[in-house]
């Protein structure tokens, strides 16, 4: 009886375990209590440019966001341009507030998300295929940057 006692507390033990939510952190912290914000983060760790977003861009932006200026940002290199507004209307309809229309620019921050969903960045590299090409932004580097958004862009 003590034997299936202790087989029925292990077993409980592993499933409680296995249940355990999986760190979602890009350094897999997982934080401990930190305020509830509605996300479901659960204390996660904050996302930010210089830690977490910055390398992701400089591998796979950095031929045209770093030193060429390509869409008027280095986004590659300088946080502050991520808070450029969008300056042209070739860019997705993601990168405004209202969609279509293209009269109110999001930041450069703000649409680097839809760029990379909509498969335009890495310009043409063909990211709308799938598999992704190497070169393209991987949907957890895509997850990363969406947190950094959400976040608000912190540096």
């Amino acid at each position: 009886m003590r034997n299936l006692s202790f087989t029925a507390l292990a077993i409980a033990a592993v499933a409680a375990i296995g249940c355990a939510p999986d760190a979602t952190t890009p350094d897999g912290g997982g934080g401990g209590g930190g305020g509830g914000g509605g996300g479901g983060g659960g204390g996660a760790a904050l996302v930010t440019y210089t830690k977490d977003v910055k390398p992701i861009f400089m591998v796979k932006c950095a031929t045209c966001h770093t030193t060429e200026g390509a869409g008027a940002h280095n986004i590659g290199t300088t946080y502050t341009d991520a808070f450029k507004m969008v300056m042209t209307t070739d860019a997705p309809a993601g990168c405004f507030k209202d969609g279509d229309a293209k009269t109110m620019p999001k930041t450069i921050g703000e649409c680097t998300l839809p760029a990379i969903m909509e498969g335009w960045m890495p310009m043409g590299m063909y990211c709308f295929n799938t598999p992704r090409p190497p070169e393209c932004v991987s949907l957890a580097e895509q997850d990363i940057v969406a947190a950094w958004i959400a976040a608000g862009m912190p540096q």
